[in-house]
């Protein structure tokens, strides 16, 4: 699924969308590409661990691909936590960015993500995504 495809799926557009394309999911995972673009928009000092906007976009397009899309109006970032940085060694390479749910309720969803630059670990954690219903 390229960038076209992911706007039927999320709200974000243009700048505002992170996600560059789905490569694959299933019910309890999915994995998609981003690019060091998308970070460097703010600046050149802006953190790699604000690459988790990638993986908050990735989750949910897990949401609107195996939720129930007409009962969420939207999902917020509710939580991040057991946030790692790993060393930033080169700012060429693509960004795999991959996210497994870990726990799912009414109220909201529990992710862990993972992001690769290449083949060198970048950014993982944990995110809990809050579910707002219509």
């Amino acid at each position: 699924m390229d960038r076209t495809q992911l706007h039927t799926l999320l709200p974000h557009q243009g700048d505002a969308l992170w996600l560059d394309a789905l490569l694959d999911h299933d019910a309890k995972a999915i994995r998609g590409l981003s690019a060091w673009q998308h970070l460097e928009k703010l600046g050149q000092d802006a953190s790699p661990c604000l690459l988790f906007e990638a993986a908050a976009q990735l989750c949910a397009a897990h949401g609107a691909l195996y939720g129930e899309a007409d009962a969420i109006e939207m999902a917020l970032v509710g939580k991040l936590s057991q946030l790692h940085l790993h060393p930033v060694t080169r700012r060429d390479e693509p960004l795999l960015v991959s996210a497994r749910q870990e726990a799912l309720s009414p109220a909201g969803a529990l992710y862990a993500f993972a992001i690769q630059a290449g083949v060198q670990p970048l950014l993982d954690g944990k995110l809990l995504l809050v579910l707002v219903h219509a």
